[in-house]
């Protein structure tokens, strides 16, 4: 036992400053994780437990590396090197979090998300953390190149060869992406918040966040979040439920009724329905009467529309089917049946 403890106090004094810096860093970020973190209040919990995830990883990484300092006492193992590309890593990993909240409390709009008011990103914010992740990451990968010494690829390419190298490599993993991720931020066409609908996709949900290649959606229907290539929202038909210049968002919900029932009672009973749902759901405007239209004579019944203005697009499912409910319980007391008879006797011979 005292042979190890001598092994170990000899190991200790035989490391170097820059491995003893590395240990007490790590050691100060790990105690310290959840306040760099959550360094700003407009952060989501889902945010904060992945980051926190990612950084207890590196803290695990530079962890290992010591202990291998320690433990092996070969003279060929590069423990400097390693120790140096572990605080690289963990050093380039914060200081992306520093600058995103930096940019994010400079350029960010306040708006309110599912009923929470919050700090989001804005084109600007997003397009400048997406040049400061892609600087970051380039100036870590010439800073490791470095570290381990193999300089001689830099000599022969130079560092803008070295680089474009690196760009034509990877670029099918991730440069349509990330451009899409620009262009889409750039332009503004979709921010946190935003209700959106990808029929090719088969989503319908809440953008969450739009990182440099994947956009992260909560499903409105289960509840569960969706990561889309931001690729996808360039590729698809992608409908952004939202007021516009032309007006407020509009939704609406159809019925098949049978023929030979006045216009005038199914307007009467598509009105009792609107008034049944917007009396109990702020999302509808109880004083603001909702457009009833026939979309098609069909063969078999009369498809009518009600059209209203939806102000909170979120609970665009909820007012559905609200609306959908409300037409099966007032069947009895307007005499007029969902059902189309003309269809079931069809069917039936």
């Amino acid at each position: 036992m005292s042979e190890i403890i001598d092994v170990l106090t000899q190991r200790l004094a035989d490391l170097s400053g820059i491995e003893y810096f590395t240990f007490a860093f790590n050691i100060f970020v790990y105690l310290f994780s959840n306040s760099i973190v959550s360094h700003h209040r407009d952060i989501d919990e889902d945010t904060i437990k992945s980051r926190t995830r990612i950084l207890h990883w590196f803290n695990l990484l530079v962890f290992i590396s010591f202990i291998a300092s320690l433990v092996l006492v070969d003279e060929e193992f590069p423990a400097d090197e390693v120790s140096r590309t572990s605080l690289t890593l963990l050093a380039s990993y914060l200081i992306f979090n520093a600058i995103e909240a930096l940019l994010l409390s400079k350029y960010g709009e306040d708006i309110e998300v599912m009923g929470v008011s919050r700090k989001v990103e804005t084109s600007t914010s997003r397009t400048l953390e997406l040049v400061a992740f892609s600087v970051i990451v380039m100036t870590v990968i010439i800073g490791l190149i470095n570290v381990w010494d193999i300089t001689g690829l830099l000599e022969t390419t130079g560092v803008i060869g070295f680089l474009a190298l690196i760009v034509f490599t990877t670029k099918d993993y991730w440069l349509r992406d990330f451009l899409s991720g620009i262009l889409v931020i750039g332009g503004n066409s979709a921010k946190r918040g935003d209700v959106v609908s990808i029929p090719e996709a088969g989503i319908l949900g809440i953008i969450l966040e739009i990182r440099g290649l994947q956009t992260r959606i909560r499903d409105l229907a289960q509840g569960h979040e969706i990561e889309i290539p931001n690729y996808n929202l360039l590729q698809y038909r992608t409908d952004y439920l939202r007021k516009s210049k032309g007006g407020p968002f509009k939704d609406f919900v159809e019925f098949h009724i049978g023929y030979g029932i006045p216009s005038s009672k199914v307007k009467s009973y598509l009105n009792a329905i609107y008034k049944t749902v917007s009396d109990s759901s702020s999302s509808l405007d109880s004083l603001r009467e909702p457009k009833i239209t026939i979309r098609e004579n069909s063969n078999n019944a009369v498809i009518w529309r009600i059209t209203y203005v939806l102000d909170k697009p979120y609970q665009l499912l909820k007012v559905r089917n609200s609306i959908n409910m409300a037409a099966y319980d007032l069947q009895d007391e307007y005499d007029i049946y969902l059902s189309t008879p003309q269809l079931e006797k069809l069917v039936e011979s």
